[in-house]
């Protein structure tokens, strides 16, 4: 099953919206998926050389 992500436009909104899921603060200069206690809830990821934000859809409905 393919994952709904939804972009997020700038890091600075993304770090607010991990930090008000519960996740500590965490470099957003490098592609990685983000977890909360094995819990998939966003990830960065590199395209076109420019780096972009997404958080799981399913995510933002459970702040």
């Amino acid at each position: 099953m393919k994952r709904h992500l939804v972009e997020i436009k700038g890091s600075t909104l993304f770090d607010e919206y991990l930090q008000s899921m519960g996740v500590p603060s965490t470099a957003l200069d490098r592609e990685q998926d983000i977890y909360l206690q094995e819990r998939h809830l966003g990830a960065i990821r590199r395209v076109q050389g420019e780096l972009r934000f997404y958080l799981r859809a399913n995510a933002l409905n459970k702040r």
